[in-house]
C-alpha cells in the first residue's frame, strides 16, 4: 500500500475502553463509546463494545448505518440532530438521538411515525450549559419537552449536556448538579425514569480525580477522544493506564536538503491565508514528506523522533527541521507520527490516506 498510511490498533482501543469503563463504573457511570473520529469503523466499535461500552455514539447518520450493516446490535446514539433530509434515515438507524430544537424533534417524530415501527425513538434534549454550541436554554426546557411529549413515535429519555467543544467550557460539579436539578423538574412525567447524558471525554478528569458527584439518575459519558488517543482532552496529558499508540501515521520523505531558514524577498500570506513567522535557524537541514492538509485536515502530526520538528504544512507537503534527528534521513525514508484529534479525524476521512486495521 502506498504512503501515507494510518495504522489502527484495535487492541489498544479495547484496552483503553476497558480502563475507562471500569473507572466510570466506580463513579456510577456507563460509557457510550464515540466512533466519529474513526468514521464509524466497525472494528473499532466491536473493540469498544467487547471492552464494556454500553453502546456506540456517532455524529453521522451514515456511520450509524455502516455500524448497523456490519451486524452491530448494541444501542446506537446519534450525537448531532439530523437535518430534515436525514430524519428518516436517522429514525431507522438510531436508538437514541440527541436533540436541541423542537422543529427537529417534530421531523424525527414524523419520520418515525411514517415508518410505522412499534419502536419509539428515545430522545435526549441537550441543555445549554455554557459551551455555546447546541443546547436548549434552561428557561425554555419545559416548553420544548411539553411539546415533544405530544408527538408520536418519540419519547423523552433524559437530558444531556455538552462541554469543551466550541467555547471550551469545562465541566464542573456545579454544572452537573444543575443538569440534575433540571431533570428533577421533569420528574413524574416519564415511566421508567430519566437518564443523564452528562458529558464527554472532558469530564474524565472529574472521574479520575474522584470528584464526580453521585447523581440521582443513571448517567453516562460519551467518550471518544480519550479512548482513541489515551489522553485527557483538556491537558493532552496521558490518562492513567491508557495507551497512546492506537494510531500511527506513516509518510514518505521526498526531499532532504540544507536550506536557509528564512524566506527570500518580500513575503505575504501563505496558501492558507496565514502570516508565517519562521524562526531564524541559519542554514540548516530540512526534509519534506508527502503528506499535508488534504491528508490530515486542520489537525497536527507529532513526530515520534524527538529530534524532528514540524516547520509547516501545505496542502500536500509537510516541512521538517531534521538537524537533530536520531537517525539519518534520505529520500524514500518512512517517518512515523502520532496525531492529535483533528489529525486523526482528517486522516480517517481523507481518501488519500490508506488504512491498515490490526485486529
Amino acid at each position: 500500500m502506498d504512503l501515507p498510511i494510518l495504522s489502527i490498533d484495535t487492541r489498544a482501543i479495547y484496552e483503553n475502553t476497558a480502563v475507562l469503563v471500569e473507572a466510570c463504573r466506580k463513579a456510577g457511570l456507563d460509557v457510550f463509546a464515540v466512533t466519529k473520529a474513526v468514521g464509524g469503523l466497525p472494528a473499532a466499535a466491536r473493540a469498544m463494545l467487547s471492552a464494556g461500552a454500553a453502546g456506540i455514539a456517532d455524529s453521522r447518520v451514515a456511520n450509524l448505518e455502516r455500524l448497523r450493516k456490519s451486524g452491530i446490535g448494541a444501542p446506537l446514539m446519534l450525537l448531532r440532530s439530523p437535518t430534515a433530509g436525514e430524519s428518516s434515515r436517522a429514525a431507522a438507524a438510531a436508538d437514541i438521538i440527541l436533540v436541541s430544537a423542537l422543529p427537529g424533534i417534530a421531523e424525527i417524530s414524523q419520520a418515525a411515525d411514517k415508518q410505522g415501527s412499534s419502536r419509539e425513538i428515545r430522545l435526549i434534549p441537550m441543555v445549554e450549559m455554557g459551551d455555546r454550541r447546541e443546547g436548549i436554554m434552561p428557561e425554555l426546557l419545559n416548553e420544548v419537552v411539553e411539546a415533544a411529549d405530544k408527538l408520536p413515535g418519540v419519547r423523552i429519555r433524559g437530558l444531556g449536556a455538552n462541554f469543551a467543544c466550541l467555547a471550551g467550557a469545562v465541566p464542573t460539579v456545579d454544572s452537573l448538579r444543575c443538569l440534575e436539578e433540571l431533570a428533577k423538574g421533569l420528574e413524574g412525567r416519564y415511566a421508567g425514569g430519566l437518564v443523564l447524558s452528562a458529558g464527554n471525554s472532558s469530564a474524565l478528569s472529574l472521574v479520575f480525580e474522584g470528584r464526580w458527584p453521585r447523581l440521582s439518575y443513571p448517567a453516562h459519558l460519551r467518550v471518544g477522544e480519550s479512548i482513541l488517543l489515551g489522553w485527557d482532552i483538556m491537558t493532552k496529558e496521558p490518562l492513567p493506564g491508557l495507551r497512546q499508540d492506537a494510531f500511527r501515521f506513516y509518510a514518505e520523505v521526498i526531499e532532504v536538503a540544507k536550506k536557509p531558514s528564512l524566506p527570500a524577498g518580500p513575503v505575504g500570506c501563505n496558501a492558507f491565508d496565514e502570516q508565517a513567522e519562521p524562526v531564524d535557524r541559519g542554514c540548516h537541514w530540512r526534509a519534506v514528506v508527502a503528506a499535508g492538509r488534504q491528508d490530515i485536515g486542520a489537525g497536527s502530526l507529532i513526530p515520534l523522533d524527538p529530534g524532528v520538528e514540524i516547520l509547516g504544512m501545505t496542502s500536500d507537503h509537510t516541512v521538517l527541521a531534521v538537524d537533530e534527528a536520531e537517525s539519518s534521513l534520505a529520500v524514500g525514508t518512512c517517518l512515523e507520527f502520532r496525531l492529535d484529534y483533528g489529525g486523526l479525524l482528517g486522516a480517517m476521512t481523507s481518501p488519500y490516506v490508506g488504512k491498515i486495521v490490526k485486529e
